[in-house]
């Protein structure tokens, strides 16, 4: 666009103007200057079917309504394990996520220096659960690591600085959650 605008008023040598102002004012990629679309039988032929037959080769590609159950087997290649633990074996309690996934995220922020693993969903004495996990990750890594977590009790969140988002996993894994 800017190579046809500079030569809008450039004359030729033998003194004759160069008349390019229908290019100029041309667009080749807009929306307004696309051309208006027409009845789709211009396009592709098509026909309208109400057969079953038919129509169950095209619900196969439609996307689900809603989130299957899983499945109820214990030992999945993926290593995903249901919940067993209901609401009220522990005075906390972690819900899983819409789709049946642990809601333990790492957050990664200032560059990537600063790790912080956020579990998410989390009812009942959140400052409990906090404990245990605190007791849990100093069994496993003794004196090595100084455990920082903080409570946000009204969003049900408890972060713990660090990238402990595995262990974090095994444990509630191991408890049922």
């Amino acid at each position: 666009m800017a190579v046809r605008i500079l030569f809008k008023n450039a004359m030729l040598r033998s003194g004759i103007s160069l008349r390019l102002n229908s290019l100029i004012y041309k667009r080749d990629s807009s929306y307004r200057s696309s051309p208006i679309a027409q009845d789709p039988s211009c396009y592709a032929k098509y026909e309208v079917s109400s057969s079953p037959e038919e129509w169950k080769f095209v619900e196969r590609l439609l996307p689900l309504t809603s989130i299957p159950l899983p499945s109820d087997r214990k030992d999945l290649p993926s290593g995903w394990k249901p919940q067993t633990a209901t609401f009220g074996k522990y005075p906390y309690f972690v819900h899983r996520t819409r789709n049946h996934m642990l809601p333990v995220y790492l957050k990664v922020s200032m560059r990537g220096t600063r790790r912080i693993t956020q579990i998410n969903n989390v009812d009942g004495n959140i400052w409990i659960l906090e404990e245990a996990i605190k007791k849990y990750l100093t069994r496993v890594y003794g004196d090595k690591k100084i455990i920082a977590t903080k409570v946000h009790e009204v969003c049900g969140h408890l972060c713990i600085h660090g990238d402990h988002v595995s262990r974090v996993n095994e444990w509630l894994l191991k408890k049922g959650l």
